[in-house]
C-alpha cells in the first residue's frame, strides 16, 4: 500500500448478543488507535398513522441491548483495560424502526429526555456517564432531509456536554447534520468510512472480496479513515470466527 492512514477508527456494532458473553475484547488490535463498541440500538417507541398506516416516531427511546450483559461496570473495565470507547447507536434497521416524527417539537423534547435518561441515569459512572457518544443509524428515513437535520441536530446540540463523539450512518442526509453541528466541540466522525455485514441476511449485499478490493483502493487514494463491521455476534459464529474484523484492523494499520 502506497498511502497511510491517519490515527484509523474501527467500529463493531453489537447488535444480537445472545452468543455473546460481554464485549468481545479479543477482537481488539492494540495497532488501532481509535477503537469503539456500539451498543445497537436505542430504539423509540412508535404509533401508527391512521390514515397512511405509517409508523410515526414519538422520541422515546430505550435500550434494546442487554444491558445486564453490558453494564456501566463492564464498560468501566473496557476502558480501563483497552482503551476502547462505547457508543450507543440510535435508531434500528428495517421498516419497523423509520424516521418519520409524529410532531418534529414533541419529538426533540422526547428525544432528549429519554436518551439523557439512558446516557446519565443507566449508564452512570462514578465520575459520570460512561457513555462516549452517539451514532445516528436510520435505514429508513421517511421525513425530509431538512427535518431530519433539525431533529437531530438539536438532540446532539442538547446532548453536547454528556458526549464527545458523534457519527452518522451512510446517507445522503448526513452533510446537513454536520452543518448543522459544525459548532459543537465533539468529534463528528465523517469522512470515507466503509461498512461490511457478517449479517447472513445481508450476504447478499456485498462480498467480502469485494468489501476489501474497495477498502484497498480507498486505502491506495489516502481516502478511507475508517472500517465499521456488523455485528460482532454474527461474525463470532461465522468460520473463522471474527475474521473480517482481524483483516479490517490489518488493513487499517497495513500489518498485511
Amino acid at each position: 500500500m502506497s498511502s497511510k492512514i491517519q490515527k484509523p477508527l474501527f467500529r463493531e456494532y453489537i447488535i444480537a448478543s445472545d452468543l455473546l458473553k460481554g464485549f468481545p475484547v479479543e477482537i481488539i488490535s492494540p495497532r488501532i488507535p481509535h477503537f469503539h463498541f456500539l451498543l445497537a440500538f436505542a430504539s423509540e417507541d412508535y404509533v401508527e398513522d391512521p390514515n397512511t398506516k405509517k409508523k410515526l416516531g414519538k422520541g422515546n427511546f430505550r435500550a434494546t441491548w442487554d444491558v445486564k450483559k453490558f453494564s456501566p461496570e463492564s464498560i468501566r473495565n473496557l476502558k480501563s483495560e483497552y482503551g476502547a470507547k462505547v457508543v450507543i447507536s440510535l435508531g434500528g434497521r428495517g421498516t419497523d424502526f423509520p424516521f418519520n416524527p409524529q410532531d418534529k417539537e414533541i419529538w426533540i423534547d422526547n428525544a432528549k429526555k429519554s436518551l439523557q435518561h439512558i446516557i446519565t441515569e443507566q449508564y452512570k459512572g462514578p465520575f459520570g456517564t460512561v457513555i462516549d457518544g452517539i451514532d445516528i443509524n436510520y435505514e429508513y428515513i421517511e421525513s425530509s432531509e431538512e427535518d431530519f437535520a433539525h431533529c437531530i441536530g438539536k438532540v446532539i446540540d442538547y446532548l453536547k456536554t454528556l458526549i464527545s463523539v458523534v457519527s452518522i450512518a451512510p446517507s445522503n442526509l448526513s452533510f446537513p447534520i454536520t452543518r448543522s453541528c459544525s459548532r459543537l466541540n465533539q468529534t463528528v466522525l465523517t469522512g470515507s468510512t466503509t461498512r461490511f455485514s457478517t449479517d447472513p441476511n445481508d450476504k447478499g449485499n456485498i462480498s467480502l472480496e469485494v468489501f476489501i478490493e474497495g477498502a484497498l483502493q480507498l486505502i491506495s487514494s489516502a481516502s478511507l479513515s475508517g472500517i465499521f463491521v456488523s455485528d460482532a455476534q454474527s461474525s463470532l459464529d461465522s468460520e473463522p470466527s471474527h475474521y473480517v474484523e482481524g483483516k479490517a484492523q490489518k488493513l487499517l494499520t497495513e500489518s498485511d
